[in-house]
């Protein structure tokens, strides 16, 4: 079997970490999208800003993973780990990361991108 090596296990674990903090900022975007504040547009172009800034790493990501023949299929949630499966050079794995790691790197995650971020001039 195909195993992946540590940069490769790197690679895929923050790919997944990417794919959650973009669709948990998503749907954040769209409740503050929605919600009655007064100064709404500063939260919505800085969440927006995030979101791109994910994007473009979300896509160097998937070269990476291109280039070095990996794929992910699915993820499957059961209780308290979510199950992603993948492809490398011909064979299947399955990596299970647990749901409260998850939610905390994803913290951790997007919490650095909003206070580093630095809007260009």
């Amino acid at each position: 079997m195909a195993k992946l090596t540590s940069d490769e296990h790197q690679a895929l674990h923050h790919y997944i970490l990417l794919l959650v903090a973009r669709q948990v900022l998503e749907r954040d975007f769209s409740y503050l999208e929605q919600a009655n504040l007064k100064l709404a547009h500063p939260y919505l172009e800085l969440t927006k800003s995030v979101l791109d800034h994910i994007s473009k790493e979300l896509k160097a990501m998937k070269t990476y993973l291109h280039a070095h023949h990996i794929t992910i299929d699915s993820r499957k949630q059961e209780g308290l780990f979510s199950e992603y499966y993948y492809r490398h050079k011909g064979y299947e794995g399955v990596t299970r990361v647990l749901n409260a790691h998850l939610k905390n790197q994803v913290h951790d995650y997007v919490t650095s991108c909003f206070t580093t971020f630095r809007k260009p001039s």
